[in-house]
C-alpha cells in the first residue's frame, strides 16, 4: 500500500447557508460510520452496507463507500460513538483526484452537498495551507495524482488531505550529504507514549552517541492530546536532525504495538491507548525521507526482555538499550517487517 502523509489547511467558508448545509453533511457522515461499523458488527456484506448508507443517510454511493473504509478503522472496537462530525471521501484518478472534494486551485476546493432527489449541490470553500506545502498541493491538483480528503473540527473547520509520502518529501528534502545507504551509521529509535530513545551506532555495533526526549506531561490529566501529539512529533524530528547530522544514513525502529498501562491515572492510560502510533510510524517515514536516508522496521520481539541484563553491562537504561539491541538486528541481517 502506498505510504501517504496528511496535510493539514484551514477551511474558510463566508456564507453562513453553505456552512449548515456541510456541517449537516458532516454530521450525517458521522451516523453513517457508526452505522457501517454496527453492519460490519453483524456481519452484513460490504457491498449491502454501502447500499444501506446510501439509501438511508447519504444519497452518495461514493461518501458511503468512504465512511465504511473509516468505519472498518474501528472494527475490533466493540462500539463505536464519534464525539465530532466529520467527513471523508477517498480518492479517485478518474474524477479529477476526488469525486466529492475537489481543488479549484491550491486556495479553493469545492465540496459536494449530496441531496436525496438526485439534484446535488456544490458549495466553495477557501483553504489556507501552509506556505511549504502549496507547491506539494499544486503538484497533487496539475497532474490529478488521487488524494483522499476530509472535513474535520478542531478550533475550526479543517481540511485534510492525504498526499503519496513521495511527492510530500520532494519539495522538503534538506540536501543529499548521505547518499550513499551502506556507508553512513544507524539511528535506531525506541518509542513509547512519554518518550523517544535514540542510540546511534557504527556498521560494526559500536555505539557512537546516545540521545533521548522526555515528556511524561503528555500523559498527565488535562493535557491537551493535541498538544500531546505535536510535541511527540517535535521531538521525533529532532532527533532525526540530529542523526542526519551526524553521518547518519539508516534510521531503525520497530513496528509498534500499544503502550501497556503503566501510569495509576486513568486519564493518563487514556491518553496512552489512543496514542496516534501509525502517525509516529509515518512521521518517521516522513523525516527519514526527507533526509535522504532508509527506514528499517525490525521485529521486536525479546528485545525488552534481552535489554534487562544487557542495560546494566552497557550503563544505559532499558529504553535506549532496547533501541541498541533493535540495531544489532539490523545488522546482523534481521528480517524487515
Amino acid at each position: 500500500m502506498e505510504e501517504r502523509v496528511t496535510i493539514r489547511g484551514r477551511l474558510i467558508l463566508n456564507s453562513i447557508v453553505d456552512k449548515a448545509w456541510l456541517l449537516l453533511l458532516m454530521r450525517n457522515f458521522r451516523d453513517a460510520v457508526e452505522y457501517a461499523h454496527n453492519l460490519l458488527r453483524k456481519n452484513v456484506s460490504e457491498n449491502d452496507i454501502v447500499k444501506l448508507l446510501a439509501s438511508r443517510i447519504l444519497s452518495n454511493a461514493h461518501y458511503s463507500y468512504s465512511a465504511l473504509q473509516r468505519a472498518k478503522m474501528y472494527r475490533q472496537q466493540p462500539y463505536l460513538k464519534l464525539k465530532k462530525p466529520q467527513l471523508f471521501s477517498i480518492g479517485k484518478r478518474n474524477e479529477k483526484g476526488n469525486r466529492n472534494i475537489r481543488f479549484l486551485s491550491t486556495d479553493r476546493v469545492q465540496i459536494k452537498i449530496p441531496s436525496a432527489t438526485g439534484k446535488h449541490r456544490w458549495i466553495t470553500a477557501g483553504v489556507r495551507f501552509g506556505r511549504k506545502y502549496i507547491s506539494t498541493i499544486k503538484k497533487l491538483i496539475n497532474n490529478s495524482i488521487p488524494y483522499g480528503a476530509g472535513v474535520y473540527i478542531n478550533s475550526g473547520l479543517e481540511l485534510h488531505v492525504n498526499v503519496p509520502l513521495e511527492l510530500y518529501t520532494e519539495k522538503l528534502k534538506v540536501g543529499n550529504k548521505n547518499t550513499k545507504n551502506d556507508k553512513g551509521y544507524i539511528a535506531s529509535f525506541d518509542f513509547n507514549s512519554d518518550r523517544i530513545c535514540m542510540v546511534i551506532v557504527s556498521r560494526e555495533g559500536r555505539i557512537l552517541d546516545v540521545k533521548n526526549k522526555h515528556f511524561p506531561e503528555v500523559t498527565s490529566p488535562g493535557y491537551s492530546g493535541r498538544k500531546a501529539r505535536d510535541k511527540r512529533m517535535k521531538a521525533l524530528a529532532e532527533l532525526v536532525d540530529y542523526a542526519y547530522h551526524h553521518n547518519v544514513t539508516d534510521y531503525v525502529a520497530e513496528i509498534l504495538s500499544r503502550p501497556k498501562k503503566k501510569s495509576r491515572s486513568k486519564t493518563g492510560n487514556r491518553k496512552s491507548s489512543r496514542w496516534a502510533l501509525r502517525e509516529f510510524v509515518t512521521h518517521l517515514k516522513t523525516l527519514v525521507a526527507r533526509y535522504g536516508g532508509k527506514p528499517h522496521f525490525i521485529n521486536p520481539a525479546y528485545t525488552s526482555v534481552d535489554a534487562i541484563p544487557l542495560s546494566k553491562q552497557l550503563g544505559l537504561d532499558i529504553h535506549t538499550t532496547s533501541a541498541y539491541l533493535l540495531a544489532i538486528r539490523f545488522i546482523k541481517g534481521y528480517e524487515e517487517l
